[in-house]
């Protein structure tokens, strides 16, 4: 697998050597597309556990087509890969061990004895999933928790902190975790924390008719991702600041910046502010270190690049037309910060503040160059501002997914799909 490309983009390509700079930076991690018709065999084996809550509330439909996605899963998975099911409420069910899916049939036997019972022990059913993991732990496999609620966890550990935590900690030893929340009823926060902190996806199911399309995406993802516990570590130079990083990214034990996996075909933009005193010619601005796990690669794999820019005096440096794919790009970072914004202003119950912080994105937006992408941030703001006032929980919602879109690896459904 080809190595991914590291490439700076800045606003304006050149800094002042007569005065100060703020240098918006666009960092971007590309990786190449895989061949387009990729043998089943030529991926990583997936040793997966999906944790299905079966909780009072998954009563009906819910709990039916959660059913019928894991059955969807079960047939897609091959003999190289390992499945466990697992089930829960206030009692954990290991529904069928971690075993290769040589025959589909014994999980799709399994799956359709799950049923609703009683209360939400999301931690405990998420670490029987990672038990089940971690027994065939294979770090040449793509080891990953489905974790699917409806719910706010109600029993055992509910601490968000002290989950994302040991969730943090199973990541570290080579297990992720993706979760996924059902409905309107569940814990956008605790399940938005443990996709950050698992290395995985978050997805906010609104339908339960979008499982399936959802597991399909799951397990493409995993079939592209060529990067895992992906760190990015800046260093300003030769007097320079870092005085912000817009994707509001976690840090490691190290101090760099995590970032979501690195999968084949797809870009990652990171939004940096740096501030520079007068500068000299030829001296160096910045250095970026990009670190990742491989599957089936025995170490880290590393890559360096530095930042240098031509100098110019501050007026021709004013003179200099922004890049606007550049300007666009630090507008949406700016939106996802804005819906974060919104967020808290919910909470406290400011929903005219909150409105008035979804139109200050906008405005930003709006007086970018016309293109599909600031178009639909656009519809995507004007709706959350006409959702406010009727629906503020599924308003949050769907802010809280699209705020997340920075700094972890988010599902969203097609357009066609989502209202």
């Amino acid at each position: 697998m080809t190595n991914p490309t590291l490439r700076f983009r800045p606003l304006r390509p050149a800094v002042a050597a007569d005065g100060t700079t703020s240098l918006d930076l666009l960092v971007t991690i590309a990786c190449a597309e895989l061949p387009a018709q990729q043998p089943a065999n030529l991926r990583p084996p997936l040793n997966l556990a999906l944790v299905i809550d079966r909780s009072g509330s998954m009563a009906g439909r819910k709990l039916s087509d959660a059913r019928k996605a894991a059955r969807f899963l079960a047939n897609e998975l091959t003999p190289r890969d390992r499945l466990a099911i697992v089930s829960f409420d206030d009692a954990v069910t290991v529904v069928v061990p971690s075993t290769p899916v040589t025959d589909p049939l014994r999980f799709i036997t399994a799956i359709n004895t799950i049923h609703c019972g009683g209360s939400t022990a999301l931690f405990d059913g998420w670490l029987a999933g990672a038990e089940q993991v971690a027994e065939h732990l294979d770090p040449t496999q793509l080891n990953r928790v489905l974790l699917l609620s409806d719910g706010q966890a109600n029993a055992g550990l509910t601490d968000p902190r002290r989950i994302a935590a040991r969730v943090a900690e199973s990541t570290g030893r080579g297990i992720s975790t993706s979760a996924f929340g059902l409905g309107d009823g569940f814990d956008e926060d605790l399940m938005g924390a443990i996709a950050g902190a698992g290395d995985g996806t978050f997805a906010f199911i609104e339908s339960p008719s979008q499982l399936a399309d959802l597991y399909a995406s799951e397990l493409q993802g995993l079939a592209a991702t060529v990067g895992r516990r992906v760190s990015l570590g800046l260093r300003a130079k030769n007097g320079a600041q870092l005085k912000d990083v817009l994707n509001d990214l976690q840090t490691t034990a190290f101090g760099n910046f995590q970032l979501p996996n690195l999968r084949a075909g797809q870009e990652l933009n990171v939004g940096v502010r740096l501030q520079l005193p007068a500068w000299t010619p030829n001296q160096e601005i910045a250095s970026v270190r990009l670190a990742w796990d491989a599957p089936g690669a025995d170490g880290r794999c590393k890559q360096i690049e530095t930042l240098t820019l031509p100098v110019l005096s501050a007026a021709e440096l004013a003179a200099l037309e922004p890049d606007a794919a550049v300007a666009e790009q630090f507008a949406v970072l700016e939106a996802n910060r804005a819906r974060r914004r919104a967020i808290e202003e919910l909470d406290r119950g400011q929903v005219e503040a909150a409105s008035s912080c979804l139109q200050g994105a906008s405005a930003l937006l709006a007086a970018l160059p016309d293109s599909a992408l600031a178009r639909r941030e656009l519809r995507l703001l004007k709706e959350r501002q006409a959702l406010l006032h009727d629906d503020s929980n599924l308003t949050r919602k769907r802010l809280s997914r699209e705020s997340l879109r920075s700094s972890t690896t988010v599902w969203e459904a097609r357009d066609d799909e989502q209202a």
